[in-house]
Order: structure tokens, then C-alpha cells, then sequence
């Protein structure tokens, strides 16, 4: 058995792990809520293992916790202060939708586009295009917020502070990741109504999507790589990973762009393992004061993640190259043998965090996922 067998057999445990009988925990320690963007993420590991219901668990989880404006909850679980007592071994027994940012009142922007991509690919996976029909207007319910966070009728969203899953960083107006996940929920729920025969309504999404791709195209790209947001005008330009290989992976960036992102992250030493979030890193100024006092000031800076190592490996591959993306998952899969399991986060010296007031989440469902799609799509094992 090599390494990736013996990885992706460690990963398929950690993900099963944190599955309920409602959805998918995003861990099984201080992170055992329900978070939307986690399991949805997850899911692309769980379809490609055929553990199907699970992921229609999760969906119809938060489904039924849609509020009235179509907006999903950032997660099912702990209150604010339920968060805090975890961190103390006290316990929160009764589950609450959140739909604001823990830091603040502000509304997160990636969950919706979330779940129309996992909707789309379990539809895909499974055929069951009935749950979709069945749903179907509060699905494009879930859309429609998204539009209405448009706040400048350009197509693009707009985000406050800590409103995606960089929820350290005070990034603001139009973020790439935010905006590269709304453009393929776009092209998803366009998808899924051409399945479901309602040719107008593809039309229509389709339409939008491609608009949003051609905004995304001339407001974000440099020349080199997309530029991580821009707020009033004023442009950040640093390389995150998350929205350049999603870009990549989901066809908003062409072959010669693709190309150029692939060579930044060579460049910019992305392609170290698990896989870094910018660069360059973030300065003080732009991290969440309180995240700082406990010592992760570095948490979406410098620290590292497998689930963007996993979307590395998969850009490398859809990329043709093929060795490279291999070389890729047999880094990631060297320390999840190592260390018996899929951590949160890594320090530079690859090992998991363990500080004096944060230890990473174990495991953590988001990069076991990741990281199982990405072995499916690249390796031929079962």
C-alpha cells in the first residue's frame, strides 16, 4: 500500500468520523457544529466515496434553516458564548442557526454559493434531480440573496469585514474567493435547471454567470494572478490561494491565465505543503485584534492548510500536469500518515498547530474531503 492508499484510507475515517444523523460536523473537538461552507466543501469528499445520504442530510440541514430573505446559516450549533465555554469543556447542548459573523453582526457571504456547487455535484453524483425539483424555488431562493448583495448593481458581491472564510482578516468590498464561488453557483444553478428541463431559467443563469466571469476577468486581474479585493476603488493585490486555483478549477480563469496563477504559486512557494493561504502575508493592521491576542495572528496568513493543497494538486492536474499534481498529494499524504489524521492547520515546520491557547481542530471534515476528492480525481484508487 503507498502512501496516498494509506492517507486517503486515514481521510475517508476522519471524514465518517463527523457525519450525524442530520449532516456533517465540521470536527469532532471545538469545531463539532454544523458549518455550512466546512460541509459543503466536505461533500465533494463524500460524493466520491458514494456516501450519498449523508450529503443529502446536510443539504435539507441547512435547507430548513434557510431564514425568510433566502440567506443560509454560517453554521448550526453553538451560541456565540457557546463557543467560548467549549474552548472551557463546558458543553452547549441545544443547537441554534447562526447567521452572523461571531466578531460582529455581519452577514457571511460564501455558504449560499456553497450549496448550490455541492447541490450541483450531488445532483450530478446521484441523478436524483427530484430533490432539486421538489425544491425548486427556494433553491433560486438561495440566489436571489446573493443578488441582492450586489451593493453596486455591477454582479459582483459585496462583503464587511471577516464575511468569508478568511474570518481573521478584514477584507472588504469585492473578494475574489467570495465572488469566484458566486460566479460558479451562477453556472451550477444554470446546470441544474437545464437538468430539470427548464430551459429559461438556464438561460438566464448561464447569462449572469458569465457576466459575473467577465467582471471577475477585468476588475481582478493583474497581469500575473487575480488581486485578492478591492474596496472602494482601492485595489489589495496579493495572492490568495483560495480564489486563483478555484478560478482555475472551476473555468474562470482561461488556459493562459490558469497557467500564470500555477507559476505564481511555484513562485510564491504555495506549492510547499500543506499549501499557504497568500502572499505576501498579511500584515498585523488587517488581522482580527482578538485572534492576535490569543496568538493566531498567523492563522490565514502563514499557517497552512490541506484543503488548499488539495485544490493545488487538482489545478496542477487539470492543468496537465500530472506528475507535478501526484507529487502534490504524496506531500500531503506523507504527513497525514505521520500524524494519523487530517489537522486544521499546520505550523512552516508542517506540524499540526499546538500552541498554549489553541490546539488545531482534529479532524477537521473540510480538508479530509478536499483531500479525498482530490486523490479520486487524480488516482485511479478506490
Amino acid at each position: 500500500m503507498d502512501i496516498i492508499e494509506q492517507a486517503l484510507n486515514i481521510a475517508k475515517d476522519n471524514l465518517r468520523l463527523c457525519y450525524t444523523y442530520e449532516g456533517i460536523l465540521a470536527g469532532h473537538h471545538h469545531f463539532n457544529d454544523y458549518w455550512a461552507r466546512d460541509s459543503f466543501f466536505a461533500s465533494f469528499g463524500c460524493l466520491a466515496i458514494k456516501d450519498y445520504e449523508i450529503v443529502k442530510k446536510n443539504l435539507e440541514l441547512h435547507l430548513r434553516h434557510m431564514n425568510k430573505f433566502g440567506q443560509l446559516p454560517l453554521r448550526i450549533g453553538k451560541s456565540a458564548m457557546g463557543i467560548v465555554l467549549s474552548y472551557l469543556g463546558i458543553k452547549q447542548k441545544k443547537r441554534v442557526a447562526v447567521y452572523h459573523i461571531d466578531k460582529s453582526k455581519n452577514s457571511p457571504v460564501d455558504q449560499n454559493s456553497l450549496f448550490l456547487i455541492a447541490l450541483c455535484e450531488y445532483v450530478k453524483k446521484t441523478h436524483d434531480l427530484d430533490f432539486f425539483i421538489q425544491n425548486k424555488k427556494r433553491i433560486e431562493g438561495i440566489m436571489w440573496w446573493n443578488l441582492h448583495i450586489d451593493e453596486d448593481n455591477d454582479l459582483l458581491i459585496e462583503e464587511n469585514k471577516f464575511c468569508n472564510w478568511e474570518d481573521s482578516v478584514k477584507k472588504k468590498g469585492k473578494v475574489l474567493y467570495s465572488n469566484v464561488c458566486h460566479c460558479h453557483a451562477l453556472k451550477c444553478l444554470s446546470e441544474l435547471f437545464i437538468l430539470a428541463g427548464n430551459k429559461k431559467e438556464s438561460i438566464h443563469y448561464l447569462g449572469l454567470h458569465k457576466e459575473v466571469k467577465k467582471k471577475i476577468n477585468e476588475l481582478f486581474w493583474t497581469g500575473e494572478h487575480y488581486l485578492d479585493w478591492i474596496d472602494k476603488g482601492k485595489t489589495y493585490n496579493y495572492f490568495s490561494t483560495d480564489g486563483n486555483l478555484l478560478a482555475v478549477l472551476w473555468d474562470i480563469a482561461d488556459n493562459v491565465k490558469a497557467k500564470h496563477i500555477e507559476e505564481c504559486s511555484h513562485i510564491f512557494e504555495i506549492n510547499e505543503i500543506p499549501s499557504a493561504c497568500v502572499h505576501p502575508e498579511y500584515p498585523k493592521k488587517l488581522v482580527a485584534e482578538e485572534i492576535r491576542l490569543i496568538g493566531l495572528g498567523d492563522y490565514h496568513t502563514s499557517l497552512s492548510w490541506i484543503w488548499l493543497g488539495a485544490i493545488n494538486s487538482l489545478a496542477k492536474h487539470k492543468l496537465g500536469m500530472h506528475k507535478e499534481a501526484k507529487e502534490t498529494l504524496e506531500k500531503m499524504a506523507a504527513l497525514i500518515v505521520e500524524f494519523n489524521g487530517v489537522y486544521e492547520i499546520y505550523e512552516k515546520s508542517a506540524e499540526p498547530v499546538k500552541r498554549f491557547f489553541y490546539k488545531a481542530e482534529f479532524p477537521l471534515t473540510w480538508s479530509a474531503g478536499m483531500f479525498v476528492y482530490a486523490v479520486k480525481e487524480i488516482t485511479r484508487l478506490n
